[in-house]
């Protein structure tokens, strides 16, 4: 542009232009994201001249706890995610779009339930506490994660260091999640639609018998025993067998159970406002199905954001939305015979319904174990949670000049679940309707927030400011849980919708819980000449959930930070653009144990006095008045660093944690009538490395940018019990699965090492161990197998741009992690039980001695069924995450459609997936919530391979 003028003139891809000026005239060059310059034109009828990249990033503003801060004088380890970065991800749940964005940071798929994430901050701090990150929404503190939209959100701030925790104090030791939602703007009202598909596949399929492979598996089986005779099938199940012995079926049970399927996420938003009144409405409808059939979570959700200017000290606003969802579960009830586990176990000559429309299974096949197909098991168990939150915060903020200002505010969070369950299973076609159950089962819950703090903001001088907040916080929870349940009814007709016309119906069940928490709380942040920056924080809390002795406790922290880049020898750098240095060292607590641990609850129970059955209550739990919060105690080094006017950003963190106090159950004399106590007796540490790497590396037409977050952490057990006694917490599935020990990890594997089998050669040695050629061969003794949590893990994201073309090719890696497969273990030992895996083709026979599996055999024959190193496996996994490519239609185009942008999108989530586990779906997988159970699977769904495509448009 002609300066002091309207002349301008865009250039081509290739940065060429031509413009008619006035003598001596000054032109201006702007361009999105890099700086303006003005450049005398003179007597030059040419110009050449390179855009320089504005760093903008410094200007941005962080959410941090009760305020915001410039990025700039962040003295804690604050890492932030736009909703840039959230719209190009395209996921249900709010976790699903920020997985690997933020180093330190763990989000992890338990399984291919929809849904059903695990988050995690910087290691795993406790053992039978809460480790989940808090999570606030628009300043309302513990709101759940997955009943926000992500198309609401704006910002996502991670707070993980103890400075920027502290302010939450015992509810902060696992780190903080702020999620900030959308608001309106000055202008006139803009309408965004953002609608995107998905179609789900199964990545793989894992190696089962197929019918013939399961038939010579049995004959072996059977001839275990010499001079035993295979049964005549054709004879005794006529239905399954031909007539000369083979099977009439071939059933794939994957293929049955895990169905392609479709998905869809909608969004509908208006924004706008004047500078009076600003408004944002969303809406959004989520129809998320699994590859398990009747396995979906859908969800209706509204959100409404209002804050008005009422005069020039006094401005007020208004958040409400509503969510309201539909959920069915299929794989509950871990170790039973779900429908998980016997899409591995139904046998394959087995058919989903036979000619007549009666239902085939397990049960019709001799010495089985007598189970449903899953399609059976599927179509006939209902599980469904409905579910609806209604969040609402107010707020009235008050400026009484231009330095202090008041906020108070008041939320509220109501949450209901009605649990309708039914179950019948092949009962129906079998006449035992007095195995059909149904039942009702209803939570719900209310809880309020009131916050009200003062800030003062002071610039005395060039030299210095000043930045404080005071404030004091209340806040309460009532939870009530009420059910019923029948069974033994006449026909699967009514289901859950009439628990009367059950035969026999079940004792009622309910209860109800409350708890407070009561908080003083500061921040002072101080800055000397922009260039050194000081944090000080404390909270106050006090909690309903501890002892007598110890309600109230004091979370401390304190920070400071260097801007090195911005003393005179750094300033005027051509090299160095931005350099910051920052330490802090504070404490926050966890207080997420439950309610009444630390009084002597009673417990009800029943017994027959003169053949009547009475009622009574015994005390149920040994008080503990001096019960309190777990405590960590966190130190954090971190570097933030600019190149090349930061064409190259980096940021680094270490950080040192120990957790003191840890809530563990003591043994207690059993003459006291009880065998443990929950105490604070124990301590865990953390130390780990993060590293954050965003490179320019191309600009211009064609542009490529890479960004690379890397984290390690290493957890170490560092005190348990009075002793130091070795704990076995469960779960113990055949045997002891894993074991907590002073100097190893949370998360450790322990037991037995198979070493293979028993060779004919060794039969004297075997008999000494009451063993027999074909059996398997373990150590003597039990020893550490392996650890739950990987070594390091890191994503590797570039994005790369072409006039209105971008391609985002996004890699997981996750490395030294193990994996322990109960599922594998029942699902190869127990031959004829069950079908079996593949790998039971390389079991013991005469002529194949070198190898690990067993000789088949019948169940009755003593099967070899344990607990050992056999079935655990390396969890390192490479990942094809996330790879899309997208479309911005040109302006003109627009303009010609009535819109102000338009996007399309294609791309493939979880592409690819390099790893050595090949018993299981996927490496990444739990399937039970607790931390020192972390890596072990017992029949999880697999994950999807999702193909979307959608867009994102602007009216």
């Amino acid at each position: 542009m002609e300066k002091g003028t309207t002349n301008a003139t865009p250039t081509n891809a290739k940065g060429a232009f031509s413009l008619r000026v006035k003598a001596n005239a000054i032109l201006v060059f702007r361009s999105t994201g890099y700086k303006s310059q003005e450049v005398a034109i003179h007597t030059q009828t040419i110009i050449d001249m390179s855009m320089v990249p504005e760093n903008t990033a410094l200007k941005d503003v962080v959410v941090i706890g009760y305020g915001t801060q410039r990025k700039v004088d962040v003295t804690g380890s604050v890492a932030s995610v736009s909703s840039a970065t959230i719209i190009e991800r395209p996921s249900p749940n709010a976790l699903g779009a920020l997985e690997g964005q933020v180093p330190g940071l763990s989000i992890t798929s338990n399984s291919g339930r929809p849904g059903d994430m695990r988050v995690n901050i910087r290691g795993f701090n406790s053992i039978n506490a809460s480790n989940n990150p808090l999570f606030v929404v628009d300043g309302v503190i513990g709101v759940d994660y997955s009943t926000i939209n992500p198309s609401d959100i704006a910002t996502i701030d991670v707070l993980k260091d103890a400075s920027s925790t502290a302010i939450y104090g015992a509810r902060g030791s696992g780190g903080v999640i702020i999620i900030t939602t959308k608001r309106g703007k000055d202008g006139k009202a803009v309408v965004n639609l953002n609608l995107t598909g998905g179609y789900n596949v199964l990545p793989r399929e894992i190696s089962l018998l197929n019918s013939t492979q399961y038939q010579t598996m049995e004959k072996a089986a059977y001839a275990f025993v010499p001079g035993r005779a295979y049964p005549n099938f054709a004879n005794l199940e006529p239905l399954l067998y031909n007539a000369d012995g083979t099977p009439k079926y071939n059933t794939d049970w994957q293929k049955e159970v895990y169905k392609p399927s479709f998905s869809q996420n909608d969004n509908l938003s208006i924004s706008g406002g004047n500078p009076d009144l600003k408004y944002s409405m969303n809406y959004g409808y989520q129809n998320d199905q699994a590859l398990m059939l009747f396995t979906y979570n859908k969800k209706y959700s509204a959100r409404i954001n209002l804050d008005a200017k009422v005069n020039d000290w006094l401005t007020t606003g208004l958040n409400l939305s509503g969510v309201s969802s539909k959920e069915r579960i299929q794989d509950d009830g871990v170790g039973g015979l779900t429908a998980t586990r016997e899409v591995m176990e139904a046998f394959p000559m087995i058919p989903v319904k036979l000619p007549d429309g009666s239902w085939g299974g397990n049960f019709m096949h001799l010495n089985s174990e007598g189970a449903d197909n899953p399609v059976n098991i599927l179509t006939n168990y209902y599980n469904i949670h409905n579910r609806i939150n209604v969040l609402a915060n107010t707020y009235f903020n008050i400026r009484f000049s231009d330095n202090l200002e008041f906020k108070t505010s008041f939320s509220t969070e109501s949450y209901t679940d009605e649990n309708d369950q039914a179950s019948s299973g092949s009962a129906v076609q079998r006449g035992l309707y007095q195995n059909i159950s149904a039942g009702i089962y209803s939570e719900k819950s209310l809880y309020w927030q009131s916050s009200s703090y003062f800030t003062y903001k002071k610039q005395f001088n060039k030299a210095n400011s000043i930045n404080v907040i005071l404030g004091t916080e209340w806040a309460k929870k009532h939870d009530q849980t009420v059910g019923a349940s029948a069974s033994n009814f006449d026909s699967d007709f009514y289901l859950w919708n009439n628990l009367g016309a059950g035969i026999v119906p079940n004792p009622p069940t309910s209860s109800a819980y409350d708890w407070q928490i009561h908080s003083y709380f500061s921040r002072v942040s101080y800055s000397l000449l922009d260039k050194y920056l000081f944090t000080a924080t404390g909270r106050y809390d006090g909690s309903s959930k501890f002892g007598a002795n110890h309600k109230y406790a004091f979370f401390p922290s304190a920070a400071a930070a260097w801007r090195v880049s911005e003393e005179d020898f750094l300033k005027n750098s051509k090299i160095i653009s931005n350099l910051k240095l920052r330490i802090s060292y504070g404490s926050t607590g966890n207080s997420e144990i439950g309610q009444y641990q630390s009084i002597g609850a009673l417990s009800s129970n029943t017994a027959i006095f003169g053949g009547n059955r009475a009622g009574g209550e015994v005390q149920g739990t040994i008080p503990n008045p001096n019960l309190k919060w777990e405590k960590m105690d966190q130190a954090d080094l971190g570097v933030d660093l600019g190149l090349f006017n930061n064409r190259i950003n980096l940021t680094a963190d270490v950080y040192n944690k120990i957790t003191s106090g840890l809530l563990l159950y003591a043994p207690v004399p059993l003459s006291s009538g009880f065998d443990n106590v929950l105490n604070n007796i124990g301590s865990v540490r953390n130390r780990g490395f993060e590293l954050g790497l965003n490179t320019s590396n191309l600009v211009g037409a064609f542009t490529w940018g890479t960004t690379l977050n890397f984290s390690a952490n290493r957890n170490k057990i560092l005190a348990l019990g009075l002793h130091n006694e070795d704990i076995f917490p469960g779960p113990s599935f055949l045997d002891q699965t894993n074991i907590l020990r002073v100097g190893q990890p949370v998360g450790t594997f322990y037991g037995l090492t198979r070493l293979g089998t028993w060779s004919t050669a060794e039969a004297a040695q075997a008999a000494l161990v009451g063993a027999k050629p074909g059996d398997i061969k373990d150590s003597s003794t039990k020893s550490i197998l392996g650890h739950a949590y990987p070594n390091f893990v890191s994503e590797f994201i570039n994005r790369f741009s072409y006039k209105n073309f971008e391609l985002l090719v996004d890699i997981q890696v996750s490395q030294g992690n193990s994996i322990l497969n109960l599922g594998y273990a029942t699902s190869e030992d127990r031959q004829t039980l069950a079908n079996s895996y593949a790998t039971v083709l390389n079991a013991w026979t005469p002529t194949n001695q070198n190898t690990s599996i067993a000789q088949v055999r019948l169940n009755g024959d003593g099967p070899s069924l344990r607990q050992d190193s056999h079935y655990i496996q390396d969890g390192s996994f490479i990942r094809g995450k996330n790879i899309s490519l997208s479309y911005t239609v040109p302006k003109s185009t627009c303009n010609a459609l009535h819109l102000k942008n338009l996007r399309l999108f294609t791309g493939v989530q979880n592409a690819f997936l390099l790893t050595k586990y090949k018993t299981g779906y996927d490496p990444e997988v739990s399937t039970y919530p607790q931390a020192f159970a972390y890596g072990i699977e017992f029949y999880a769904q697999p994950k999807a391979r999702t193909f979307n495509f959608g867009l994102n448009a602007s009216l």
